[in-house]
């Protein structure tokens, strides 16, 4: 009997996809490249989307299986068995639906009458070799061009006449073009053709199935009944129909269970359910049905779960069981990968759960009712494989009938079954893939609980196929779960089993970590087996090996106790370090600071707990803390005997001194000369495990309270901050609250030696506080009194040296504070220093201090002018705006003019020199500018800058600069001046003299025509339009006498127009 052959599964052939077969005929794949290039198109490559078919390469001298002579009557005749084996295998690879013949003919070619003659040949000969049988055939004419029968009228005749050569129809003759750039579609549209007749073939067996009903009877021709249906469902299947296919399965299913079952052919049945079970559940999911699949397949198994059969082969029901789960999840699983959804309360992990389950009690009733069984004397096995009927026994074979036909040949029959299932299977391989299978399901849907305990019991399964190294694997991540969650109970039974592996596999750490957690107060277990870990651990100590666990078997001992020899009988060995952060064990370590801050010149000290929560005493060698400096750690170090005896369920307090940061506490058993040396190390500041750490448990301290136990209320520091020495130092500063814009604020500082020694070293840092925008960075300008004058300054002065400090001696010093914009600023002062203690140590000092100013705007500069010609007043108007208490601000200015513009009079002077404004103030100033000839005509002057010196009445700082610029103005060539001189009053009906004085300024002879227009108040004597002419650079003047008629106010008007003299 073949090793893989699975008495209790399905057959290959009946979890292959049933596709229509068709064959290829007259391809030389090994020596032409076109026909080798068709082939691939047809077979390779085949995606979801293309036809469902399978095609297979024949060779010339291929043989089909021949055809049964049909029955006449089925009155007499008594079916062996249900489903023979051989009849899906037949139409799935021997009967092809279709054979197509493949042959190189082109319409043109010359030799077309031979050719044709040839082919009508080996087409007279297929069909005889296909005698008897209903398979079509078809001929597909490969060709190098493109031309069809439909196109060239010639063609059309020649493939007219090959078809009556051949005896085909017309439907049956194809044309295939090798073209390189577009044979995938040709074959893809020549399959689609071929799949119709192919279906016809099997539409045709179908048919024939049918017409054997009429034959048949229930009382005779039961299992007929279940096999016609079966056929029927097949065939469908493999023409494509699923719809009709799950009709007949589902008929044929019904009439299974009609059948009489008996403990002599359940056996069968169950078999023949199974696969008509598989068919109906792996059509409902294809055609996207999951309810009805998973419905089907619960009825399946409530049917069948109380049919166990006989009690001697009871594990067959068991292993039956199992697989029927397993290759549901197998159809669920490739249903999900297709595209269907599946949710974390229905998804295969569960199917293949169970399965591993009942082959566990596969294994359990085999072991109970074959522990007696013997060596069998025949072996009638033999064959189980080759059966005729699928599930029929090998000792009585063609034979379905409801008791057994010879007794004593039955019961050999079952006492070999009995020894195959305990000798030759090995139950482990099979529960160990189900359990991977389940657990890979549980954690693609996020069941993590399941998981581990599925995990549990693969590791189970691990250990009893003699693997413990993967069962200790697996142990170790479920173990650090359920401590993290504090199950208690399920880590007691973990604990057992892998302290067992790890004894089995002779891993020293492994078991030295584990008997220390075992003999602790979390796990459960009995005193006297606490007291039997412990020994062993002691026994491990002192360098001999430990006792075997129990319920090992003594050929596991055996190579266990050679291991350990191996491994302990060296001589000494190297330390071993067993990792107390990733477990629960029986000492439970507290290190905690006094307090979470600690200053330079202070002790740093911890207190360290541990409490031993086993039954025994234990006696550790030296007890250690690391910090993150190593050199401390030598300080660290706890040796005395007395003070590392550790009572049971006592706490020890210890003290020790140190400075940085924890990092672990380390303890050791065993003393450096012995045969063996343990360190035990926890992570941080030592806990009672994983547990501290489990973030997803919570922890109420109001239980912790009841226990009333120092331990369980402490919560360590675990990290303490070392800080600067607290100064003595006395630090004042004096400043305004408010600064100006733009103005140099002085920040007193008064430096005062508290100390009881010299202060040396001191270096003061100020300037913007670091944490500020960086706009503000950029508008804030910070100097000491030597650095007023520079233009590169920044916001910070750092390590400014202020010079050695006497006791009680003072020191000052003043940094000045430049605001360029309006905003609120904070300001940090750091003095640094160095104080010299009583036992000649040199040690640092920090003082900070933060405080902050309010920057604003001073005042309003506004300009203005008085006149459109020149000379011109221009009018400074300074407004305070500061809006907050302070001294007055005192103003100096200067006038700086441009070429092109004077003062008039010579010398500018200010009307606001040296007056303080308040808020709310304004202050005027006044000055005439005229323009210099030196003035360039038709262009834009800008007259000068108003420059504004300004500072606080009573502030030491420097006076700061506002340049504010004066109007623009263009400048205009005007060649004619006039000026009038008109007496300052008139007397009525007295004459009134106007003088008009008219200066040619220009560098040509001006024509002038001058109109007087004058009022109904005055009377007017003499020319009103005189025309004038004036050399370049004079003058001439022109009087006008009007009395004066009425008393009203009135005034003339002359106007005039010029003309160049050439």
């Amino acid at each position: 009997m073949e090793d893989e052959f699975d008495p209790y599964g399905l057959p290959p052939e009946v979890t292959t996809p049933p596709h229509g077969l068709i064959g290829m005929l007259g391809l030389d794949i090994a020596n032409k490249s076109t026909h080798k290039s068709v082939w691939e198109a047809f077979s390779l490559n085949r995606r979801t989307d293309r036809t469902p078919l399978h095609f297979r390469h024949l060779s010339s001298d291929f043989q089909i299986p021949p055809m049964k002579q049909k029955r006449q009557s089925y009155e007499w005749y008594i079916p062996k068995g249900i489903l023979k084996a051989n009849w899906i295998t037949k139409y799935l690879y021997n009967i092809p639906a279709l054979v197509v013949l493949f042959y190189d003919l082109d319409w043109n070619d010359t030799n077309w009458g031979e050719k044709k003659t040839e082919l009508a040949a080996k087409v007279q000969t297929l069909k005889t070799v296909l005698s008897g049988r209903n398979t079509r055939v078809a001929l597909v004419l490969i060709q190098s061009g493109i031309s069809v029968p439909g196109e060239d009228t010639g063609a059309a005749e020649k493939a007219a006449t090959l078809c009556a050569a051949c005896d085909l129809p017309a439907k049956h003759l194809f044309v295939l073009p090798h073209s390189d750039a577009h044979l995938l579609g040709y074959t893809v549209r020549l399959e689609t053709a071929l799949s119709e007749i192919a279906w016809s073939f099997y539409l045709g067996e179908i048919k024939g199935v049918r017409a054997h009903r009429d034959f048949l009877n229930k009382t005779n021709h039961s299992l007929l009944f279940v096999r016609h249906q079966f056929k029927l469902g097949f065939l469908n299947e493999m023409r494509n129909d699923r719809q009709t296919a799950i009709k007949h399965y589902a008929q044929c299913y019904h009439h299974l269970l009609d059948l009489r079952s008996t403990d002599t052919n359940l056996h069968e049945i169950r078999i023949v359910a199974a696969i008509v079970n598989y068919k109906i559940c792996r059509l409902d999911f294809a055609l996207n049905l999951p309810r009805d699949a998973i419905a089907q397949f619960r009825r399946h198994i409530d049917l069948f779960r109380q049919r166990t059969g006989p009690k001697e082969l009871i594990f067959e029901h068991y292993a039956w069981l199992s697989k029927q789960y397993q290759i549901f999840g197998d159809v669920f699983e490739e249903a999900v990968r297709l595209g269907l959804p599946a949710v974390q309360t229905q998804h295969p992990g569960f199917y293949y759960q169970q399965a591993a389950q009942y082959a566990v009690l596969r294994r359990k009733t085999a072991l109970q009712v074959c522990k007696d069984v013997t060596a069998p004397v025949s072996d009638l096995l033999e064959g189980w494989n080759e059966l005729e009927f699928y599930g029929q026994r090998p000792w009585r074979p063609g034979k379905h009938s409801l008791e057994p036909p010879e007794q004593q040949r039955e019961a050999e029959g079952i006492r070999e079954v009995q020894y195959h299932e305990v000798k030759e299977v090995n139950h482990s391989n099979a529960i160990i893939p189900l359990f991977s299978s389940a657990i890979s399901q549980f954690k693609k849907y996020r069941c993590p609980r399941i998981k581990r305990h599925l995990m549990v019991q693969m590791a189970e399964e691990y250990h009893q196929a003699s693997d413990p190294s993967k069962a200790l694997t697996l142990l170790n991540h479920v173990m650090w779960d359920y401590r993290s969650e504090r199950w208690w109970g399920l880590l007691s039974s973990s604990s057992r089993l892998a302290l067992q592996c790890a004894y089995c596999t002779a891993a020293i750490t492994e078991y030295f970590g584990l008997s220390l957690e075992y003999v602790g107060g979390r796990v459960q277990a009995s005193a006297q087996e606490k007291r039997r870990v412990f020994e062993n651990m002691m026994r491990l100590l002192s360098g001999q090996a430990p006792e075997p666990e129990p319920d090992t078997p003594p050929e596991v001992v055996t190579v266990a106790t050679e291991a350990w020899s191996s491994l302990l009988g060296g001589g000494q060995l190297a330390p071993v370090t067993v990792d107390m952060t990733t477990l629960v064990p029986c000492l439970e370590v507290r290190a905690s600071f006094g307090q979470s801050q600690f200053h330079v010149d202070q002790e740093v000290a911890i207190t360290l707990m541990i409490r031993n929560t086993c039954q025994e005493p234990l006696q550790l060698s030296s007890l250690g803390v690391t910090t993150n400096s190593p050199s401390y750690n030598d300080r660290l170090l706890e040796t005395r005997p007395e003070n590392l005896l550790l009572e049971p369920n006592c706490v020890k307090e210890l003290s020790l001194s140190f400075k940085p940061l924890v990092t672990g506490v380390r303890a050791q058993l065993g003393s450096p000369g012995s045969s063996m040396v343990v360190s035990l190390q926890w992570s941080g500041p030592g806990n009672e495990g994983v547990t501290v750490h489990a973030g997803n448990t919570p922890s109420f301290s109001e239980f912790n309270i009841l226990c009333g136990d120092k331990f369980d209320t402490t919560v360590p520091i675990a990290e303490t901050e070392i800080l600067p020495r607290q100064p003595k130092l006395s630090v004042k500063t004096e400043h305004d609250s408010t600064a100006l814009v733009w103005e140099w604020l002085p920040i007193a500082v008064q430096l005062t030696n508290g100390e009881e020694s010299l202060v040396s070293d001191v270096l003061v840092s100020f300037g913007l506080d670091s944490s500020s925008h960086s706009n503000l960075e950029h508008a804030t300008q910070v100097c000491t009194s030597s650095g007023l004058q520079s233009d590169k300054l920044g916001s910070q002065v750092n390590h400014f040296q202020s010079g050695d400090l006497a006791v009680g001696k003072e020191s000052s010093l003043t940094f000045y504070v430049k605001c360029l914009t309006a905003a609120e600023r904070t300001l940090n002062l750091k003095v640094e220093y160095t104080v010299t203690g009583s036992s000649g140590s040199h040690c640092p000092c920090v003082y900070e201090k933060s405080f902050q100013i309010q920057a604003v705007i001073p005042f309003q500069v506004g300009k203005g002018s008085r006149s459109g010609e020149f000379p011109r007043l221009v009018i400074p108007r300074i407004t305070e705006v500061s809006a907050c208490p302070m001294s007055p601000l005192r103003y100096q200015f200067t006038l700086a003019l441009a070429n092109e513009a004077q003062v008039v009079g010579g010398e500018a002077i200010s009307q606001i020199a040296d007056t303080e404004l308040c808020d709310g103030e304004m202050g005027a100033d006044c000055f005439c500018v005229s323009l210099s000839p030196r003035a360039t005509p038709n262009t834009a002057v800008t007259l000068g800058q108003y420059v504004l010196y300004w500072k606080r009445s009573s502030s030491s700082s420097p006076a700061v600069s506002v340049s504010v610029g004066l109007p623009s103005v263009v400048v205009e060539q005007w060649g004619v001046w006039v000026e009038c001189e008109v007496p300052p009053q008139g007397v009525v009906r007295s004459p009134l003299t106007l003088a008009y004085n008219i200066a040619n300024n220009a560098a040509h002879t001006m024509e002038l025509a001058l109109t007087m227009q004058v009022s109904d108040a005055f009377m007017f004597a003499g020319h009103k339009e005189p025309y004038i002419y004036l050399a370049p650079l004079s003058h001439s003047t022109y009087q006008f006498s009007s009395p004066v008629s009425s008393p009203l106010h009135s005034r003339f008007s002359l106007s005039f127009s010029f003309f160049l003299s050439l």
